[in-house]
C-alpha cells in the first residue's frame, strides 16, 4: 500500500499538492525556496507562505532592537564565493557575453537561517560566424545541481548584452533571463515553476568547475552584519534595520529576499496604514528592477497576495496588481503565475461582493430605510455576478421568505441545500460568529411542506437542483474556439482524482461534470478515480467508492494528493477549490482542454464492450499512422457511468464516469509489431464481489460500517487509451457502452 493520500475534509481548504511535472513548484536545490502556495479559506482566501528570514537575532517581541548579540562572525576565508572556487575571471569586467559563465542561483535556506549562493553550471557563449548578436549558448560543465541538464535549443538565444538560456533537469524546466550589467556581471532571474529566484552569470577563464563546490555562502553576510551593528547603536527596529539594510546594498540578491520577507511580515493594517503599505511597495519593486522584468512581475503578484491576505481592502490588492495579466502575457514561463493572478482577482471579487451584499442586507434590516427597493436591486446585481455565494443566496432566500413569495424562497433556499457545501459555510460562519439560527434545510423542508403538504418531493427536487447548477455551468459562454475533432483525431481524456470526502474537490467535480455535458465524448472522455487507502477510509465515514484499481492509478503518476486533474496524462495545477471557485476551474480546464484538442493524434482507436451471459467481452485495437517505437501500453478501465451520492460530506450528489475495474490488470498490454489487439472476457459478478470484499475487509479492520454499498454496476462504459510509460502522455483514448457494438473514432 503507498503511502497516505493527502485530502483535505474542512469547508474551504485544500491539501498541499505533490509537485510532480514541470508547471509544478520545484524541490530545492539546496535548501528549502520561498513558494508561494495558495489555500483555499472560507471566503477563498490566500495564504502566501514565507516569514522573515532572520539573519541576526531579533528582540524577544520580534518588532523592537536588534539584539547585542544578533550577528554571526561574517563568513570569511574558503567559506566564500570566491574563497572556496576561485573560478571567477580577475581581469577587466567584459563588454560583451563572449566567454565563459557560471550561472549562480541565489537561494535562501530559511531552515539554516543562511543564504547560498548555487553553483549550477558552466556555459560558453560563442558568436555565430562573427556576429555578435547571434551568439550559440553550449553546457560544457554540469554541477550536481543539476546533473542531467540539456539546453532547450529552441528557447534559448543570446546577444552580445542579454541572454535567456533555457534548459530541463529531469522533470524541471530551468529558464534564466539577464542582462549585462556595467560590472561585467549578467544579473537576472531564473523561473522554475511558479518561484522565479534572483540569479547572475559570472565570468570566468575556467573551462571546468570544483564538482565539490555547488553551494557557498553569501559575500554580502558581511555587508549585513555591518549594518546590523550599526541599527544597534541607532536602536533601530528589526523592520527598520532591514530597510536600512537595503537601502546601503540595493545591487545585492540578499538585499531583494530581506525586503520582501521583511514587507511580508510586517504587512498588517493595524500597524502599517495602506499608504505605508504601499508606499513599501514602491521602495522594494525599485530594488527588483536590477534581477529582470520578470523578477519585477512576480514580486508585485506576491505583493498584490499578501495585501489581500493580511487584511487591506480587496481593492488595494487589485490596484497593486493591475495591468500585471497583461504585462506577464502568454509566454510558457508565465503560465503558473497568470493562474495564480487570476485566482487573486477571483478573491478579491469575492470579498468584495460579500462587503457589498453586508451593507445591502443591513440597509434591508435598518428601520429607517424605505427604499427597499435598491439593496434588493443590488442583491440581485450581486448574484448574477456571483451565481455560487452562499451569502448572497441566503441574504436572497431570507427576503423572499419576509415577503411570501413561496416558491422563490423555495428555489432559493433550494440552492443552499443542494448545492455543495453552502449549507455547511453558512453553518460555520453561524458557529464561528457565535450566532444561533435555524438551517436552510429545516425551513426549506418546512416551506415544502407548506406547498405540497409534506416532504416527499423534496429529495428529488434536491437532486433537480445539483443538476440544474452543472447543466447551467455547461451553458456558460465564452472559452476559446475548437477545432473539429476529426481535423485533429483526438479525445481528451481527462482522469479526476477524488474522494466524496474531499471538500476541495468541489470545483473540480462541478466543472469535469459540466465539461463534459459541454464538450461530448467525441472530444472530452471524463473518468473518476477514487484511490483513498485502507489508512484513510475510516476518517468520517470513509468513501465507499474507494478500490485499489484507482490507487494503483494514482500511483503510477506518483501522485499523493486529492483532488488532481491529468489531462492525456499532465498534472493541471491550480483545480483545487469550492462551489465558489468553479467558473475560476472551469475555465482553467476548458482552455487547457481546447490547447490539447489542437495537437493531432496519430493513434486510431476501436474498441467495443458487449454484454455477455456471464459478464462482458472487451475487444480493443489501435495503431499508429506513424512510427510507433515508444514504450506504449494500452489500459482498458471499467467504468460505471452514474453512482448516485446524496449523502456525500462534500455535497457532491452524482459521481459520473467511476472508476470500478482495470480490465487489463494495472499493467497495460505491450504492442506487438507497433499495434494493438485485445481481446479481454470479465464476469461483472466476480468485479462486484471482489469490490464488496474490499469494503467489508475494510470495515473489519478499521471497524466501522459503510452505510451504503454502491455496487449495482448496471450502466457500464469501458474506456480504452494509448498512454507512453515513459513521459507518462495519453496518445489517444476511446469510450463506448458496455451494451454498444464496435465503435472507432
Amino acid at each position: 500500500m503507498s503511502d497516505p493520500i493527502d485530502t483535505n475534509e474542512n469547508p474551504g481548504s485544500s491539501g498541499d499538492q505533490v509537485p510532480i511535472d514541470a508547471e509544478s513548484t520545484p524541490g530545492p536545490m539546496a535548501g528549502p525556496n520561498l513558494v508561494l502556495r495558495l489555500m483555499v479559506g472560507l471566503l477563498v482566501l490566500v495564504i502566501v507562505s514565507g516569514t522573515v528570514w532572520i539573519l541576526s537575532s531579533p528582540s524577544a517581541d520580534g518588532d523592537g532592537q536588534a539584539a547585542a548579540d544578533g550577528a554571526n562572525p561574517a563568513d570569511t576565508g574558503s567559506d566564500t564565493l570566491a574563497g572556496r572556487n576561485p573560478f571567477l575571471s580577475t581581469g577587466p569586467g567584459r563588454k560583451t557575453l563572449e566567454g565563459n559563465w557560471v550561472l549562480i542561483i541565489s537561494q535562501p535556506d530559511d531552515v539554516e537561517r543562511r543564504f547560498d549562493e548555487i553553483c549550477s553550471g558552466l556555459f560558453i557563449l560563442a558568436p555565430r560566424r562573427g556576429d555578435l548578436d547571434d551568439m550559440t549558448v553550449r553546457l560544457s560543465f554540469r554541477t550536481p545541481v543539476f546533473p542531467e541538464a540539456e539546453i532547450v535549443a529552441d528557447a534559448t538565444v543570446a546577444d552580445r548584452t542579454r541572454a535567456r538560456i533555457v534548459f530541463v533537469d529531469g522533470t524541471h524546466r530551468v529558464d534564466f533571463d539577464g542582462t549585462l550589467g556595467e560590472d561585467g556581471i549578467v544579473y537576472g532571474n531564473v523561473v522554475r515553476g511558479d518561484v522565479c529566484q534572483a540569479a547572475r552569470l559570472m565570468p570566468t577563464d575556467e573551462v571546468q568547475l570544483d564538482s565539490q563546490v555547488t553551494v557557498m555562502s553569501t559575500l554580502d553576510r558581511p555587508k549585513l552584519d555591518a549594518v546590523v551593528n550599526k541599527a544597534k547603536t541607532q536602536k533601530l527596529t528589526l523592520y527598520d534595520t532591514y530597510r536600512l539594510f537595503c537601502s546601503e546594498h540595493p545591487d545585492t540578491s540578499l538585499a531583494l529576499d530581506i525586503s520582501l520577507k521583511n514587507l511580508m511580515g510586517h504587512a498588517d493594517p493595524r500597524k502599517m496604514p495602506l499608504k505605508d503599505y504601499l508606499a513599501a511597495v514602491d521602495e522594494h519593486l525599485e530594488l527588483t528592477k536590477r534581477w529582470g522584468t520578470r523578477m519585477e512581475l512576480v514580486n508585485t503578484l506576491i505583493l498584490s497576495h499578501v495585501a489581500f491576505t493580511r487584511g487591506y481592502p480587496p481593492k488595494a490588492a487589485i490596484g497593486i496588481s493591475k495591468g500585471l495579466s497583461q504585462a506577464l502575457g502568454e509566454q510558457s514561463w508565465a503560465a503558473p503565475f497568470q493562474r495564480r493572478l487570476a485566482e487573486l482577482i477571483d478573491q478579491c471579487d469575492g470579498t468584495q461582493a460579500r462587503v457589498d451584499a453586508e451593507d445591502a442586507l443591513k440597509q434591508l434590516a435598518s428601520k429607517s430605510t424605505t427604499d427597499r427597493e435598491a439593496p434588493l436591486a443590488k442583491l440581485y446585481e450581486l448574484r448574477k455576478k456571483f451565481p455560487y455565494s452562499h451569502f448572497v443566496t441566503f441574504g436572497l432566500a431570507e427576503e423572499a421568505e419576509k415577503a411570501k413569495k413561496l416558491d422563490e424562497a423555495i428555489a432559493l433556499y433550494g440552492e443552499i441545500v443542494g448545492l455543495p457545501l453552502l449549507e455547511r459555510l453558512l453553518e460555520f460562519e453561524w458557529e464561528s460568529a457565535g450566532v444561533k439560527a435555524v438551517r436552510p434545510g429545516d425551513t426549506l423542508a418546512r416551506l415544502w411542506k407548506t406547498k405540497h403538504g409534506d416532504t416527499k418531493g423534496l429529495p428529488a427536487f434536491l437532486d433537480t437542483v445539483y443538476q440544474k447548477a452543472v447543466d447551467g455551468l455547461a451553458k456558460s459562454p465564452g472559452g476559446p474556439d475548437l477545432p473539429d475533432p476529426k481535423s485533429t483525431g483526438r479525445s481528451v481524456l481527462c482522469e479526476l482524482f477524488t474522494t466524496v470526502r474531499a471538500d476541495s474537490a468541489v470545483a473540480a467535480e462541478m466543472s469535469t461534470a459540466a465539461l463534459a455535458r459541454r464538450l461530448g465524448a467525441n472530444r472530452l472522455i471524463v473518468v473518476r478515480y477514487h484511490p483513498l487507502d485502507a489508512a484513510r477510509r475510516n476518517q468520517g465515514g470513509g468513501d465507499p467508492l474507494s478500490n485499489d484499481a484507482s490507487l494503483g492509478r494514482l500511483s503510477f503518476y506518483r501522485g499523493r494528493s486529492l483532488p488532481a486533474i491529468y489531462l492525456d496524462g499532465r498534472r493541471l495545477p491550480s483545480t483545487d477549490g469550492l462551489l465558489a471557485d468553479t467558473p475560476r476551474v472551469h475555465g482553467l480546464v476548458f482552455r487547457e482542454i481546447a490547447k490539447r484538442l489542437s495537437v493531432t493524434s496519430d493513434w486510431k482507436m476501436t474498441l467495443s464492450a458487449k454484454r455477455t451471459p456471464t459478464g462482458v467481452q472487451v475487444k480493443a485495437g489501435a495503431e499508429s499512422s506513424g512510427a510507433a517505437d515508444g514504450e506504449y501500453r494500452m489500459r482498458l478501465l471499467l467504468v460505471e457511468e452514474k453512482v448516485m451520492m446524496p449523502a456525500a460530506s462534500n455535497g457532491i450528489r452524482v459521481q459520473e464516469m467511476v472508476v470500478r475495474w482495470q480490465i487489463d490488470g494495472g499493467e497495460g498490454v505491450a504492442p506487438k509489431d507497433g499495434k494493438f489487439a485485445v481481446s479481454e472476457s470479465l464476469s461483472i459478478d466476480e468485479v462486484r464481489k471482489q469490490l464488496a470484499d474490499d469494503l467489508a475487509r475494510f470495515e473489519r479492520l478499521q471497524g466501522m460500517n459503510f452505510p451504503e454499498k454502491p455496487l449495482d454496476l448496471k450502466s457500464l462504459f469501458v474506456i480504452g487509451l494509448i498512454q507512453d510509460e515513459t513521459t507518462r502522455e495519453v496518445l489517444q483514448s476511446i469510450a463506448v457502452p458496455v451494451t454498444g457494438g464496435a465503435s472507432s473514432n
